[in-house]
């Protein structure tokens, strides 16, 4: 799919004329296996394309500015959700939405997402912005600024995508970050390479030492999910837990999810009943 056969006129539209759906994929503790957060992924119901992911329309969206009523629409809707999880049993979860180096510059962005997280009376924290590694490096000496604003408008932050390591983690950790997520790249494969696993385990370790916690992408095998707790790793999502939800199903997903553990999940543990909606992003 190529973003330029999309119908900006439709993309105009998109925010208002509801066929914008946000999907919910678990983040798993993998201490307890325990589900403490979603990652909200944005899709888009074309009326002739069929459904789209971010990759499709989101550079589009860039450019032309629709950013900005989509990013606005994202945001309400995740913490409108959030607020329908918050009398459910277990921990305290989390949503995290994506957010692009445009909507974080925009003026006026940490004023929008304090206004929806006291309208919603959320706890500070329950949502979190996830910002790419790329487009910290984009926002230069702006981004200490601009986090901290978002901080203070009560929100969790992460590194989303986060690959390449000590270019970056210096600076990274004069931030105001909660979480570091790794990129799909660096789990593929871990516990086959003692260098690449090295490598993981010093990000860990620096991470924690800086107070954040790391989140694993994209895991999708047992191997990975075991490994990972040996290297000290606090979260991760992926496949081998759940697929992307429609919001009723992910409450679904958090009222009987029990957890997942290395090798096996607990009997009561429902894995990924509803796997049509596999996605990565």
């Amino acid at each position: 799919m190529n973003a330029t056969t999309v119908d900006l006129a439709l993309l105009h539209r998109a925010a208002t004329d509801g066929s914008l759906e946000l999907l919910y994929q678990p983040e798993i503790d993998l201490d307890s296996g325990a589900i403490v957060a979603m990652e909200g992924l944005l899709r888009w119901h074309h009326g002739e394309l069929g459904v789209l992911g971010p990759g499709d329309f989101l550079d589009l969206a860039i450019r032309t500015g629709e950013i900005s009523p989509i990013g606005e629409w994202v945001l309400r809707t995740g913490a409108a959700e959030v607020t329908t999880w918050l009398d459910l049993r277990g921990p305290r979860r989390q949503l995290w939405l994506n957010v692009s180096a445009e909507q974080v510059r925009a003026a006026g962005f940490d004023d929008l997402v304090a206004e929806v997280v006291q309208e919603h009376q959320l706890p500070h924290g329950a949502l979190g912005l996830e910002i790419t590694e790329r487009a910290i490096l984009e926002l230069g000496r702006d981004a200490a600024p601009i986090l901290i604003a978002l901080r203070g408008a009560g929100v969790a932050l992460a590194v989303d995508d986060f690959s390449s390591f000590y270019a970056t983690l210096g600076a990274i950790e004069a931030l105001p970050v909660d979480a570091v997520k790794l990129g799909h790249k660096y789990v593929r494969g871990i516990g086959e390479d003692d260098s690449a696993d090295a490598l993981v385990k010093s990000v860990i370790d620096r991470a924690h030492a800086r107070g954040m916690y790391v989140v694993a992408e994209g895991v999708e095998e047992w191997s990975e999910h075991a490994r990972l707790i040996e290297l000290g790793c606090d979260r991760a999502h992926g496949w081998l837990f759940a697929s992307a939800q429609r919001a009723d199903k992910a409450r679904w997903l958090l009222t009987q999810g029990m957890g997942w553990r290395a090798g096996v999940a607990d009997s009561d543990t429902p894995g990924d009943p509803f796997p049509a909606q596999r996605s990565h992003s």
